[in-house]
């Protein structure tokens, strides 16, 4: 089964290097690399191939069916980036297995700031017993917000992850916090990657599970089409 298989591939190595799709072309290409074992989508860049901004502006049932169509296209399991489940994360979770999807990532902030600690351990709660076969990528906020600590990710990391998810996601946090929080998060731990970001093989000798690009290959491949439309355009 795709899920378990998923899940496994969080908790032995090697580091599980998670491409992020956008659309069916991006994932088929993705899919069809050397050492994929499996996809992730990205909010950010779903929700702008739709017409939306990222920060859940797109609609669920929108950003499930673009997950779906990508699930289906591929034959690797693919997790999708649903935000913070759009008001519910329970009906969200059932969404998304119902679509094909193996997994999700679980925000804990919206644009007021960080959710309370309790609130967002009873979310994954909610989503856990909803479909105990996800697996659930718990992402925290806390290097997103100024005066972020490794202690308060740390915190809410290994709370997430006795609420039953699979993996936690301290999202940009500094490159030199990576060793301390691998070593003091109890389970896996998803890294993106950014500007002084080891490489998989140094992440892996670190203790990091799982890394993830997010929007960033999207934007690659929109800058780059810009640079040659652009050479054309002055030629």
């Amino acid at each position: 089964m795709k899920a378990e298989l998923f899940r496994r591939l969080h908790q032995e190595p090697p580091i599980l290097v998670l491409p992020n799709a956008w659309d069916v072309a991006s994932a088929r290409s993705l899919a069809a690399l050397k050492g994929c074992r499996a996809l992730a989508t990205t909010s950010a860049a779903v929700a702008r191939s739709l017409g939306f901004e990222d920060g859940e502006q797109a609609p669920r049932e929108e950003m499930v069916e673009a997950a779906r169509r990508i699930a289906a296209a591929v034959d690797v399991p693919v997790t999708a980036d649903l935000e913070r489940g759009y008001g519910d994360p329970a009906g969200t979770a059932r969404a998304a297995w119902a679509a094909g999807l193996v997994g999700i990532n679980f925000e804990d902030s919206t644009r007021a700031g960080l959710v309370p600690l309790g609130e967002q351990v009873q979310a994954i709660g909610a989503i856990r017993d909803a479909v105990p076969e996800l697996v659930v990528n718990a992402r925290v906020d806390v290097f997103l917000r100024l005066g972020g600590d490794v202690d308060e990710a740390v915190e809410r990391a290994n709370a997430y992850l006795t609420a039953g998810a699979d993996c936690a996601y301290p999202i940009l946090c500094p490159p030199v916090s990576i060793p301390e929080l691998a070593r003091r998060i109890d389970g896996p731990m998803n890294v993106i990657v950014a500007d002084g970001v080891p490489g998989p093989a140094d992440l892996q000798e670190l203790g990091v599970a799982r890394l993830t690009w997010g929007g960033g290959l999207a934007g690659v491949a929109y800058a780059a089409a810009a640079r040659v439309a652009a050479a054309a355009l002055r030629s």
